[in-house]
């Protein structure tokens, strides 16, 4: 039993190694490639479209929950942490 969890372990070790160093090849490829590319004008249009996206959707999100957090503060059933613990006994 044991051989076979370590096994397992070590499998998984190996493929998450092999998958990073793929992944840490292909950026440092793809930043190296950025000088010669002919494609500059694509990559501004995908960071221009993902600053866009971060305009429309994450900030008026942090907003929503900014204020629902805030509206929602006298919450009738809210209890804290240690009142968890003090009622279960193990404080």
């Amino acid at each position: 039993m044991h051989a076979y969890l370590l096994g397992t372990i070590a499998s998984f070790g190996v493929g998450y190694i092999a998958c990073h160093n793929n992944l840490v090849n292909k950026l440092y490829e793809t930043f190296n490639d950025i000088p010669s590319t002919t494609h500059k004008r694509h990559l501004l249009y995908v960071l221009i479209g993902l600053s866009l996206l971060f305009l429309l959707i994450l900030i008026p999100l942090y907003r929503i929950a900014d204020y629902e957090s805030k509206r929602n503060n006298g919450y009738p059933y809210r209890t804290s942490a240690r009142e968890h613990l003090q009622r279960r006994g193990s404080f």
